[in-house]
């Protein structure tokens, strides 16, 4: 079994954790973040074929960095869930039209259904929907670790007051899919600190 290597970059404007994940010579990033320097994704990903490109949702600040990974690495392919598909083209959706500067990017080339399962070598991952925060808001399950994006934090939950949130959905998704995951397993948020072991985060509940 090849051994999962997990980066975390937090260098942009919005705080957002932009993960790298690799395994022996193959890489993915969770998130693509909008940098003033690329040279951070470069350093890491050296060495390294990125094979894919991967969304937990379709918000501004977690794909911002969409188009400039696609210049570094034009036949990576991107994956989000298909109901965020279409964030990626409308700022009123992917938020960045309330901040007065309408983001649009090149639309992924995979949409993901619930339970799609996919591989970083040996590794599988296991694409887990959580709406809420959004409509696809997705978490991406590999034994262990949770990639959780904005559905839950260590200290909190995402917010569900942007369209396509949704209180109530998103409480079930907590409560239904990750609580429901091994107590071990380590959170990696879109926002927040990461690697807090899920048993510490559910005495907090869902809020």
């Amino acid at each position: 079994m090849s051994e999962l290597k997990i980066e975390c970059i937090n260098t942009n404007m919005y705080g957002m954790n932009s993960y790298i994940v690799s395994a022996d010579d193959e890489a993915m990033i969770i998130d693509a973040a909008q940098l003033n320097n690329y040279d951070i994704y470069k350093k890491i990903l050296e060495g390294k074929k990125l094979v894919k490109v991967i969304y937990t949702h379709g918000h501004f600040d977690h794909i911002s960095g969409a188009d400039d990974i696609r210049k570094l690495h034009p036949d990576t392919p991107h994956c989000v869930h298909n109901l965020d598909y279409d964030f990626f083209k409308d700022g009123s959706l992917n938020v960045s039209a309330y901040l007065g500067s309408i983001l649009q990017c090149q639309s992924p080339e995979i949409q993901f259904n619930d339970g799609d399962t996919f591989k970083l070598k040996d590794i599988e991952f296991k694409v887990i929907h959580t709406p809420g925060h959004t409509r696809g808001g997705v978490c991406y399950y590999t034994k262990g670790h949770l990639f959780c994006g904005d559905t839950i934090f260590a200290y909190g939950i995402g917010r569900t007051d942007f369209p396509t949130g949704d209180f109530a959905q998103l409480e079930k998704s907590i409560q239904d899919k990750v609580f429901a995951l091994d107590d071990d397993t380590l959170i990696y948020p879109g926002h927040d600190i990461y690697g807090v072991k899920l048993s510490q985060r559910k005495k907090m509940g869902v809020f």
